[in-house]
């Protein structure tokens, strides 16, 4: 049986990320080249930077126009409007079937669209609807995250991040190397049917940033929804690119959004049911950000 055709339009949220952009787009590119029989565009959408990002994509653009399956487009903000806001409005101008978010101080594995359009095209399960790769960091020796795990007190975490990425990490042969279901994807990249997306909701733009991807795979599980996690699929995050891993920013957006996000999904029952672990996930996180 043929495989059906895939295509994928992949949002680039950027603000002053000049310095990232090339490494990025130059993955994505090797990577694309190696699914001739897939359609891919690649979005940026600039949160009015004050360096070079857009000039670096058309020069990226202008390099690589002649390719066959391969779009451009660029979306240039008035202001720095965060990232939800900006990937939705990439969202909104895509045009194919599933969207690819990435985050712009991030490289792929040149395998990565191979081994994630493989396991789109084999896949049976109507409601498996977000592919997510293993996210690495910058030099492959540390898994940055599996998927997420949830808590139900108001806390989610990147499973295995920080642990050595190794075999004796690793349950299992199988574990490695075949995809199976977890409860959610960061964003830092992930495949999203769009149809679904435009059923549950895109990113909540009430989240500037942080937390939004928590959120969306949050609805998507409230919805029936699926994620399935590709160990092949291996990206290389910088992590914290823009804000900084340990930012008073980063910190400071976590601890709102997070209330935001308890206020928004949880009904009353929900939120006494698991109160004392509400409290005391938020003082651990007022702890971190006072520190």
């Amino acid at each position: 049986m043929t495989p059906k055709p895939i295509s994928i339009s992949i949002v680039i949220p950027n603000y002053n990320g000049a310095h990232f952009l090339e490494s990025c787009l130059n993955s994505l590119f090797t990577s694309i080249s190696l699914c001739p029989t897939t359609h891919f565009e690649i979005i940026l959408v600039d949160n009015a930077s004050s360096d070079n990002s857009l000039d670096s994509f058309r020069v990226f653009q202008n390099l690589n126009k002649s390719s066959m399956n391969l779009k451009f487009k660029s979306i240039s903000l008035s202001a720095n409007t965060g990232f939800a806001y900006a990937v939705n409005r990439g969202i909104e101008a895509s045009v194919y079937e599933y969207v690819c978010v990435c985050n712009n101080d991030l490289t792929v594995h040149q395998t990565w669209f191979k081994n994630i359009t493989s396991t789109i095209s084999s896949n049976k399960n109507s409601k498996i609807t977000t592919f997510f790769g293993l996210v690495l960091n910058k030099d492959g020796t540390k898994v940055e995250s599996r998927g997420l795990k949830f808590y139900p007190y108001g806390k989610a975490e990147n499973i295995d991040n920080g642990q050595a990425y190794s075999l004796p990490v690793i349950a299992s042969a199988a574990r490695q190397s075949h995809p199976y279901l977890i409860w959610g994807a960061s964003a830092s990249i992930v495949v999203y049917h769009k149809l679904t997306l435009l059923k549950v909701g895109l990113f909540d733009e009430r989240f500037f940033a942080y937390i939004e991807d928590v959120d969306l795979s949050y609805r998507l599980n409230k919805s029936g929804y699926k994620t399935l996690f590709v160990p092949d699929a291996k990206s290389f995050h910088l992590g914290g690119g823009t804000a900084g891993k340990n930012s008073f920013l980063r910190k400071k957006l976590t601890f709102i959004n997070w209330l935001k996000f308890l206020k928004k999904n949880y009904a009353t029952n929900e939120l006494l049911i698991n109160l004392p672990g509400i409290i005391l996930e938020r003082f651990r996180l007022l702890f971190s950000f006072f520190l």
